[in-house]
């Protein structure tokens, strides 16, 4: 026992203790697949109706750019859904509007809709005992991906040491699916910070897609959903009493009441997604669609990992076929040598290359800024163009009765290519997202839609929103906005400076 006492000794358990903890559970699960998309109800008679006045194979799409029209598309395919509902998320917070969301979904069950909801184990912040006792409802099942073998309490931090080459690959992506007939996807994962109830205000991007799309969606959940890597949540923890999901539920049914009391619930039913299709609130770009996804083998360190397309390929593929402009928000930037180089490229060729991300005083990973700054000169220097996120963004516009003030920060992965095509997904331009984590998005062939984007973007990067940085005669950078102009890093304390210039002494790009 005393030698348990040093150092050394519990860098020896923490290695004997891993070594125990490299394999998931042992399954045996039969496959599961989308159920067919329902024909009638409130989401299926609608699409059914609107998609055969389209020409064929054309998906129905609108932006989701506000925090509360967001909230609100989820909880109206959530409480509209007849037969079933695929929800695939990287963040899952326990706080108000994931307890919202979660109480929607039991009501969703109690009506007889099957609930698949797939989490990534190291990102979900829900307390995984209340995973458990929502999964303990007939109707609903919950899968963890790539879950730690060691659960409890110190234990985890002893896996994640132990069995870092299995579970630094990440699933990133990000989808609610209903009936099969209509999805949500984009930046947003579940949490207050996404939906505008909180003081950080994530400025992000979705898109709520209708028709074919929905079922390439399905698809690619059920490619995730049968992998050897999603566990069910019954498999890794104790499986909670009958009156626990009463009592889980009475506590949702609280958050929920005392929510629809205030102002923001009054804001998200009246928001024109929180109505139904019927009514026509919602204004619909029809076009070509293409769903593009990691495979979940790419979250498999022994896999081959050159003899697969993913994700970013498709992109690059998308950057090289574009002739005159490419519009990029990407909350998280960090390019490497060899993504600066494409850009670089792209610009000799003829293509002006615009990008939206973060400043230090907005970014949420100080280890991506300190990444990040590296590139800034010399792709300003080359002619791309630059611009980052305000802490205080629109303020005005931003603030409400029920918020007041926030400090913003971009969490959108967007790309407009030709004001033409447009992809809104999950993948930021980091390593991370290229090589790590499996992402996920759609790409719509579809210039009304790409020309809402377009306005966004100018707006976005719009002095009341962003510094545009560029160089002097000297090469040293600088922040313009509302005519002033800095020399460091605008409205960032001491101490993110610090971190900043601390973390760059670090060998970790190739994890950002």
């Amino acid at each position: 026992m005393n030698a348990f006492r040093s150092p050394l000794g519990w860098l020896l358990l923490v290695v004997l203790l891993s070594g125990c903890a490299t394999r998931l559970p042992p399954q045996d699960l039969p496959l599961e697949h989308a159920q067919p998309a329902a024909s009638d109800g409130l989401i299926g008679g609608y699409v059914e109706a609107a998609v055969a006045g389209q020409e064929s194979g054309l998906s129905g799409f609108s932006l989701l750019y506000r925090g509360m029209d967001a909230l609100a598309a989820r909880l109206h395919l959530i409480e509209q859904a007849r037969q079933s509902l695929d929800i695939q998320y990287y963040i899952y917070n326990g706080d108000v509007t994931g307890g919202l969301i979660a109480e929607r979904l039991l009501s969703a069950a109690d009506r007889g809709v099957r609930v698949r909801l797939l989490l990534d184990d190291i990102g979900s912040g829900v307390n995984e005992f209340k995973i458990a006792t929502l999964d303990q409802h007939p109707n609903i099942e919950i899968r963890l991906f790539n879950p730690l073998s060691l659960r409890q309490g110190w234990l985890r931090y002893v896996s994640k040491v132990g069995e870092f080459g299995r579970i630094n690959y990440r699933m990133h992506n990000k989808v609610l699916i209903a009936d099969n007939q209509a999805m949500i996807t984009g930046g947003r994962n579940i949490g207050d910070e996404y939906f505008a109830l909180s003081e950080l205000d994530f400025q992000d991007i979705d898109v709520l897609g209708i028709g074919p799309i929905s079922r390439a969606a399905s698809n690619s959940f059920d490619a995730y959903w049968n992998s050897h890597k999603s566990v069910p949540v019954r498999l890794l923890t104790r499986r909670p009493g009958r009156s626990e999901l009463v009592r889980l539920r009475k506590r949702l049914e609280s958050v929920s009441t005392d929510l629809r009391q205030g102002p923001y619930q009054k804001a998200v039913e009246g928001s024109p997604f929180n109505q139904p299709f019927t009514d026509n609130k919602v204004s619909w770009h029809w076009g070509e669609a293409t769903w593009l996804a990691d495979p979940p083998d790419k979250a498999d360190p022994h896999g081959d990992h050159n003899q697969v397309p993913y994700l970013g390929m498709h992109l690059a593929r998308q950057v090289r076929a574009s002739q005159h402009e490419l519009q990029l928000m990407t909350a998280y930037f960090v390019p490497g040598a060899d993504g600066q180089g494409f850009l670089m490229d792209m610009v000799n060729q003829g293509l002006e290359v615009s990008i939206l991300t973060n400043s230090l005083a907005t970014t949420d990973v100080l280890a991506v800024h300190s990444g990040y700054v590296r590139y800034r000169e010399p792709l300003l220097a080359h002619g791309v163009r630059i611009w980052e996120l305000r802490p205080l963004a629109a303020q005005q516009e931003r603030a409400s009765p029920f918020l007041g003030e926030s400090v913003a920060s971009l969490h959108a992965k967007t790309f407009v290519f030709d004001r033409e095509r447009v992809f809104v997904g999950s993948i930021n331009l980091d390593p991370r997202s290229i090589s790590l984590n499996t992402e996920a998005g759609v790409l719509v062939q579809q210039p009304a839609l790409a020309g809402e984007m377009v306005e966004l973007f100018e707006r976005w990067t719009s002095d009341d929103y962003a510094y545009r940085l560029s160089l002097d005669e000297q090469g040293r950078l600088q922040w313009h906005a509302e005519g002033q102009t800095w020399t460091r890093e605008p409205k960032a304390g001491p101490t993110r400076r610090i971190m900043t210039w601390l973390l760059r002494l670090l060998p970790i790009e190739s994890q950002l």
